[in-house]
């Protein structure tokens, strides 16, 4: 599988040592950009440094938009990584020139320290060109040791470049890589800024997520901004609205009510429906507090 699968672009340059002189890539490095404003922009500059002291380059760039350009291909080995500086982790030093093993993706960051969280569609585009790079050229979907992985610059560079990428979502990064449903083949990816350790999600207020609701909202491009509001509870009567549906489970979400019950599994509700019953019921409440407090004034006047 290539990557035109994924929607890449091309503007190449010829930064980079051809066929990697004889080795192999196996390490994943992320990069942040600190400035720029676009992968294009970013894959432009990098044509500008060609016949120069300086010539840079990545493979990859990815822009806040999810934008994917390559800028030379995975074969070669890009002019990206610099030099080894003091304090890097110490397997670096039994490898050769570390642009010769591995491949590196820079992400489009303005910040000049990169401390920008990337956007929900620079997130995406990124987790899923480092599993499609992973599972083609055979690198750990792990941090990096000495045998491989994925790591950022800062491992080879922690001096001048101790904010390269800068923020990244790391665990949500493992969580992904982790999260293939092998039987239906869907992808588990955890929300932006949501944690998981394989068993219960939690959300950025601190809501957790358990269950078949966890799953439900790793398979389902969930809205990072979609928090639960509480955590799961029972239910004998499940919905106003549908009372064929019985007992079950239920959690209500700012933008959604997930439910439960053994013969359906987890559901999204008609919360539409569901709020409209409530509404009914709210309002033949107040029409009988109404009446009852009109009694309660007849009988207190006066003969």
């Amino acid at each position: 599988m290539g990557t035109n699968e994924i929607g890449v672009l091309s503007i190449q340059n010829n930064n980079f040592f051809s066929h990697r002189n004889g080795y192999k890539a196996k390490w994943l490095i992320l990069h942040g950009t600190a400035g720029g404003e676009s992968a294009q922009g970013v894959a432009n500059y990098f044509q500008t440094t060609q016949g120069t002291g300086n010539p840079v380059t990545s493979h990859y760039v990815i822009g806040q938009d999810g934008t994917v350009v390559q800028c030379c291909s995975e074969e070669d080995g890009a002019y990206a990584n610099g030099i080894l500086s003091n304090g890097h982790d110490a397997w670096w030093s039994n490898v050769p020139n570390p642009n010769l093993v591995t491949i590196s993706i820079e992400h489009v960051k303005r910040s000049t320290d990169n401390s920008n969280a990337l956007t929900p569609a620079q997130q995406a585009a990124s987790f899923k060109l480092i599993k499609h790079i992973c599972e083609r050229q055979g690198i750990p979907k792990r941090f990096a040791d000495k045998d491989g992985g994925i790591t950022g610059h800062f491992s080879l560079d922690p001096v001048s470049r101790r904010h390269c990428p800068g923020s990244y979502p790391w665990d949500a990064l493992w969580a992904f890589l982790k999260g293939t449903d092998t039987q239906k083949g869907t992808t588990m990816a955890v929300p932006h800024g949501w944690q998981d350790n394989g068993t219960i999600l939690t959300a950025p207020n601190g809501v957790r997520v358990q269950r078949g609701f966890r799953e439900y909202v790793l398979k389902n491009s969930w809205d990072s901004d979609n928090w639960p509001l509480q955590a799961e509870m029972g239910a004998t009567q499940l919905e106003l609205s549908n009372p064929s549906l019985g007992a079950g489970t239920r959690q209500l979400f700012r933008k959604a009510l997930l439910e439960f019950t053994p013969s359906r599994g987890v559901f999204e509700a008609w919360i539409g429906a569901e709020l409209y019953a409530h509404q009914l019921v709210l309002a033949t409440l107040q029409s009988q507090l109404l009446q009852a407090q009109v009694k309660l004034q007849q009988h207190g006047r006066p003969s």
